[in-house]
């Protein structure tokens, strides 16, 4: 949180020469047993996507938000979730509300995610090169988070957030 702070002023001062738009975004998410919060983000595209898939966007991602996003400083904002009690470090990604209900009538059993609090990073995510953009790379998803469901320990947790760091400090991924 306090790494967050100290970045701030430099991310938002990035943002608003870029393009004068808004600093942060916010998108309601659906966490444990479906509770909708709210979770902020630093803007990394031209507008917020409300979940579309990127082919079924015209979003694009800005010049700070490539770096932003490969630095994964845009998440930075969702600690707020997380000391709120909404999310955790590691869990299933909580959903943007419109994508969820269109993933919970398209696969069976989807919701089932939801029976633990979503995490800023999980087995999906460090096991998955991109989030998902299809019915079939969410229904992979869901096996991860199905496993994560499953077979959640404090090794398994471990595993993840060094699997997260290791990714952060080689800025892999999307």
């Amino acid at each position: 949180a306090l790494f967050g702070l100290l970045i701030y002023p430099f991310v938002a001062i990035a943002i608003k020469i870029e393009d004068g738009g808004p600093v942060l975004i916010s998108q309601f998410r659906i966490g444990k047993d479906n509770h909708v919060f709210p979770i902020y983000k630093y803007r990394s595209m031209t507008r917020s996507d409300n979940g579309k898939w990127l082919p079924e966007s015209e979003n694009k991602v800005t010049r700070v938000g490539k770096f932003i996003r490969k630095t994964r400083i845009d998440e930075l904002p969702q600690a707020l979730a997380i000391i709120k009690g909404d999310m955790s470090l590691i869990g299933p990604r909580a959903d943007i509300i419109d994508l969820g209900k269109k993933l919970e009538k398209e696969i069976p059993y989807y919701t089932i995610r939801t029976v633990i609090k979503p995490g800023l990073s999980g087995w999906a995510q460090v096991n998955q090169e991109k989030p998902p953009q299809s019915i079939e790379e969410t229904k992979i998803r869901l096996s991860y988070d199905l496993y994560y469901i499953k077979h959640r320990s404090l090794s398994l947790d471990l595993l993840i957030a060094l699997r997260t760091l290791k990714t952060l400090l080689s800025r892999e991924g999307m």
